[in-house]
């Protein structure tokens, strides 16, 4: 039998880490005992005296706390039925190590470490309500916050209930040492051993792996209610909440016999836990480090609310970094975070909680020339030998529809349109003029849709936004208007009512390098007990042939001439070829614009795809494509 994974010896310095691998445990006389194979994870005891308490505390705990009946690691409210004498048979449930979640590199992102949190069965509390509140009272004192908070976690369950259900975790070693010498007197109360869920990067991956807590009743409704206790940690948001189910495991399950007064007799059967899957990611974090430190890096400088950046890999969907700056940290939550520090992120300004990078949606700014460019070639509004002459834009009866550069930019095709972004080409096959047709608002959100515009793209994260294509119809019921040829035109430069999100962004720049395939991002590789047999997650593909091949090396054409003479040529001295599109998104008549960059990269054998948003980042070239470069700097140099 290996050592406990809880009982912590004076001279040791590691624990054990139950989840990696298996995990077991079991009744041996009035203690359990719980097996381990594992490696161990050193949390760096700061002194003696922490050992010596924790020495203490395994005695008393394994000694006298685990001779009441709640001394498992997981408690589920029993059945009960006479036998002989009295004797009573329950049913406790064995919750199961939640599975890693580990990197591209191998590293462990989101692990388990022993903790220990105080439960309370209903059903057993003194019926005295003097005595209980005693009780209450004691345990408020000894951890620090209020009656009303204690009780309020178990208000509206049924006072004859027999479920466990937590009121506390992150008790310390002190703490944990008063409640063993104390537990005995506590009716109704039980300290057990369970593992906190730990994360080793927390704010620059929050968004990402979300974070694990407390079972709400809410979470209960919508649960199978057959199949979860109320003491469970489950995920909230995020790869914990998306991959629950795989990342739980199985639960296990102890029969034993006590006697009238629930003191333990006997063990009967036990049926082990399952550990649930190890979850093995696309995701490089030191690639996801380097990006959000530059990323704050800009922020700062032009006092940016916030931004987003993804790296993705164009021949599969497989996301390598998905930042959304600020973050939050997703350890406080799994620890419990206090309402005042909740309300504090609630408040902030900046949205820490918010996922930009696939829920927020903004205009599209001139990235959307890449859909709406294929989509004039695909119709036979222009050829790749169409011109148009710009003269500094466009005028329709009273209106002016400028360009964004005085005077124009000459006679343009579609690559120097995309190249030097030229707003008179689009809004020529956009909305049509003189002589050019255009595509008008229908055909260009249609191939908007076929790009994955106004959908999510099912990304393996929760809360995705779908952005958003305007219609006539749209705007006639919401705004009581008819839709003219102005709103065309901005519709066809990425201005207006459109709205976008970085993923969209990400995942239609990815059917251009990729030769016309549309994926659906994943975050998650495998998903299985260790790396060499997990199941792998396969590529999804949401559309084989977005548009002819032949569009497609048009439109990469002009995306070469972007960085080699166009809005981005600060990129072309970088030693590997890129392609890509800057964007600058007006929303406000009082801020800057919204800055956009996306590209893809080595040119002609595209590895990723970086798309950058800097909100109120002025343009484009001047805080987007400086993110972009540094990154595609970093890729190249590392991998």
């Amino acid at each position: 039998m290996e050592k406990d994974p809880f009982l912590i010896k004076q001279e040791a310095t590691d624990i054990s880490d139950p989840s990696i691998d298996s995990f077991s445990s079991e009744i041996d006389g009035d203690i359990v005992i719980a097996d381990s194979y594992r490696k161990q994870v050193n949390i760096g005891w700061k002194n003696k005296k922490s050992l010596q308490l924790l020495a203490v505390l395994g005695m008393l705990l394994f000694g006298s706390l685990f001779a009441k009946l709640y001394y498992l690691q997981v408690v589920r409210g029993a059945e009960y039925y006479g036998t002989a004498e009295g004797n009573r048979i329950r049913s406790l449930s064995i919750i199961p190590p939640r599975g890693v979640i580990i990197d591209s590199n191998g590293k462990k992102l989101a692990y388990n470490v022993p903790d220990f949190a105080l439960v309370v069965i209903p059903a057993d509390l003194p019926h005295d309500q003097e005595a209980e509140d005693a009780i209450f009272s004691s345990i408020a004192e000894l951890i620090g916050i209020s009656h009303f908070d204690l009780i309020e976690s178990f208000s509206n369950i049924e006072r004859t209930s027999e479920n466990a259900i937590e009121i506390a975790r992150g008790i310390t070693q002190e703490q944990a040492v008063v409640i063993a010498s104390s537990i005995q007197e506590w009716q109704g109360i039980s300290l057990v051993p369970v593992e906190k869920r730990t994360y080793q990067i927390t704010d620059p991956l929050s968004h990402i792996l979300g974070y694990t807590g407390k079972i709400s009743t809410d979470d209960y409704e919508i649960l199978d209610k057959d199949d979860y206790e109320l003491f469970e940690h489950v995920g909230k948001i995020g790869l914990e909440k998306v991959y629950q189910d795989q990342l739980r495991g199985v639960l296990g399950e102890l029969r034993i016999e006590v006697d009238s007064n629930g003191i333990f007799s006997r063990k009967l059967t036990q049926t082990e836990p399952v550990m649930g899957d190890n979850m093995y990611l696309h995701l490089n974090s030191e690639l996801q480090m380097f990006i959000w430190q530059e990323l704050e890096k800009m922020i700062i400088e032009r006092e940016s609310p916030g931004g987003s950046v993804i790296v993705m890999d164009p021949e599969t969907g497989a996301i390598k970094a998905l930042v959304s700056y600020p973050g939050f940290d997703n350890g406080k939550f799994s620890r419990g975070i206090d309402s005042k520090a909740y309300q504090s992120l609630l408040k902030d300004e900046r949205k820490p909680l918010f996922n930009r990078s696939i829920a927020g949606e903004y205009p599209s700014g001139s990235t959307i020339k890449l859909v709406v460019g294929s989509a004039a070639l695909e119709e036979g509004i222009i050829t790749p030998y169409t011109t148009i002459s710009s003269t500094g834009g466009i005028s329709v009866n009273q209106y002016w529809y400028p360009d964004w550069k005085y005077g124009g930019h000459g006679r343009t095709d579609i690559e120097h349109a995309l190249a030097e972004s030229v707003n008179t080409f689009f809004y020529a096959i956009g909305g049509g003029y003189e002589s050019i047709e255009g595509l008008g608002v229908s055909r260009i959100s249609d191939y908007g849709v076929k790009f994955g515009l106004n959908t999510k793209t099912g990304i393996d994260l929760p809360s995705e936004s779908m952005g958003f294509l305007p219609s006539k119809d749209w705007k006639l019921q919401k705004k009581g208007e008819r839709w003219y040829l102005g709103d065309t035109y901005h519709l066809a430069i990425g201005q207006g009512d459109i709205s976008v999100t970085p993923i969209q962004v990400a995942n239609f720049t990815s059917v251009i390098a990729n030769g016309g395939t549309l994926y659906s991002p994943r975050i998650v590789d495998k998903i299985g007990r260790n790396y060499d047999d997990a199941e792998i997650i396969k590529p999804i593909v949401l559309s084989k042939q977005v548009v002819d091949p032949n569009t497609i090396r048009t439109i990469q054409q002009g995306l070469r001439s972007v960085v080699t003479y166009g809005t981005a040529r600060s990129l072309s001295v970088l030693p590997v070829d890129i392609a890509g599109k800057t964007g600058t998104a007006q929303f406000s008549s009082t801020k800057e614009p919204h800055a956009w960059f996306t590209a893809y990269a080595p040119y002609n054998n595209p590895e990723i795809v970086v798309t950058v948003l800097v909100e109120e980042g002025e343009g484009g070239d001047i805080s987007a494509t400086p993110i972009a470069k540094k990154i595609f700097e970093w890729y190249f140099s590392k991998i």
